[in-house]
């Protein structure tokens, strides 16, 4: 197993229990466990410091767990979509890599089946 496919197989798994209600309990009780800690240090300025880095540095690795399970999920309705559309007779075959177009490109190829929309 490479270390590629195991950072893969933990951020799938991670991200599947994050988004769950066991995930969600977890980040609620971590949040009554900063209050109690807090209560009993008198919410002093090192308790705000350390609470100030734990939920930036759990935001930060989020935001890239998020961004990985969108690209993961946008790749595989990609490729579904190819696949219908190489199936299907009479579709345009030259979209079936669109998402490698420039953005202007997708404009163009948008304009064209705009106006093909209209003729119908």
């Amino acid at each position: 197993m490479t270390s590629s496919h195991g950072l893969e197989v933990f951020t799938h798994r991670f991200a599947k229990w994050a988004g769950s209600a066991s995930g969600f309990l977890f980040a609620l009780l971590s949040i009554f466990l900063w209050l109690l800690v807090g209560w009993f240090n008198e919410f002093s300025p090192i308790w705000e410091n350390c609470l100030s880095l734990y939920i930036g540095v759990v935001t930060f690795l989020m935001v890239f767990l998020i961004q990985r399970g969108q690209n993961k999920e946008l790749t595989i309705l990609h490729v579904k979509l190819n696949e219908l559309i190489s199936a299907t007779k009479r579709a345009d075959n030259h979209l079936i890599n669109v998402e490698e177009l420039t953005e202007k490109e997708i404009s163009e190829v948008q304009d064209i089946h705009r106006k093909l929309g209209t003729q119908d």
